[in-house]
């Protein structure tokens, strides 16, 4: 029988020799990289950009996403961190960095080459170019919708037939008034590129009027308020709603 100081010597060494075979634990580490615009190319305001690390190592297959965060960009260049977990990283693999903007779940801009990040030479700091892939539609560059009288035409993709049809004109500020069909509303709506929204509650008269007429008119109201966004094309302007179909169509009423 062993002597209990060599077993209890035994047994601190098995035990140093489990903890020493363990795996090391990850480290967290950042990732430096520059964000620059190409030439010609527009940044929406406000943009969310969403920038990832992927493991690029298989020709033949998909990238993997290792790592991916959001930044609110207002200006580019720019300097971002992009966190990573560094028990991901295997120095043999090839990786990249990659990154787009969207605009009304639309992208709008992206990297479309590879920025090589981590292994292979790659550079310390990657420096990365978005490029154009869709127009831009600022606020500036939308066709107003103000100081026109619109004339409701269509409401929920029914052909409105109709006389003295419901109307609705905007000014400047977004201030709207509204023939319903029978009484006449006023109040303020917020209209933004492409973007529109009205009150939960019209202020107007409370004119009765004949049941199809009254008809209309809730109608008319109920579509103004699923309305979140406008499309202007000339004469003709149509509201949609958060799915993007058209509640309600519009002509430009003639003087």
């Amino acid at each position: 029988m062993k002597p209990i100081s060599t077993l209890r010597r035994g047994l601190a060494a098995a035990t140093l020799a489990a903890f020493t075979t363990l795996p090391a634990s990850a480290e967290p580490a950042d990732l430096n990289v520059v964000v620059r615009l190409a030439d010609g190319a527009t940044l929406p305001p406000e943009a969310m950009m969403q920038v990832s690390l992927l493991d690029v190592s298989r020709a033949d297959a998909p990238a993997i996403p290792l790592a991916a965060r959001a930044y609110r960009i207002d200006t580019l260049p720019a300097a971002i961190r992009l966190p990573y977990d560094t028990d991901d990283v295997d120095e043999r693999m090839s990786y990249a960095v990659s990154a787009s903007i969207s605009m009304d779940g639309k992208t709008v801009l992206r990297t479309t080459t590879s920025f090589p990040a981590l292994t292979r030479d790659a550079p310390e700091r990657p420096e990365i170019v978005l490029e154009q892939i869709a127009p831009v539609m600022m606020e500036s560059d939308m066709p107003g919708i103000a100081g026109i009288p619109w004339q409701a035409t269509e409401i929920g993709g029914r052909l409105l037939v109709v006389e003295d049809a419901p109307t609705l004109a905007f000014d400047a500020d977004g201030r709207f008034a509204l023939f319903g069909g029978c009484n006449r509303f006023t109040g303020s709506a917020e209209i933004g590129a492409g973007t529109i929204s009205f009150p939960e509650a019209f202020a107007g008269t409370r004119r009765m009027c004949p049941e199809p007429r009254m008809t209309l008119e809730q109608t008319m109201i109920d579509a103004l308020g699923a309305a979140t966004g406008y499309v202007r094309n000339g004469s003709l302007l149509s509201l949609t709603n958060e799915a993007g179909v058209t509640v309600l169509r519009f002509n430009e009423r003639p003087e």
